[in-house]
């Protein structure tokens, strides 16, 4: 089962939004955006993706967001 979550992120970059996709309980996709850079990655490329299992990442229902919302971010993150 799939879902997908929209946080606020912090980095190297500054402050930022994060949107990802969980996957039976794993990120699978995830795209982090700071002003005008994008970071993006899958299980293929997993250098930003994160590590830890869904119930330490403290998402709520608050966070919770609909699939075509990060559809379309995560297709702007790789144009």
């Amino acid at each position: 089962m799939k879902r997908y979550f929209k946080r606020e992120a912090e980095s190297d970059l500054g402050e930022g939004v994060a949107f990802l996709e969980i996957t039976d309980g794993w990120p699978s996709r995830q795209v982090e955006i700071y002003g005008e850079t994008y970071r993006w990655a899958d299980e293929a490329h997993n250098e930003w993706l994160a590590d830890q299992p869904f119930e330490v990442m403290e998402l709520g229902d608050e966070h919770e967001i609909q699939a075509k919302e990060f559809e379309e971010v995560w297709q702007e993150a790789l144009t």
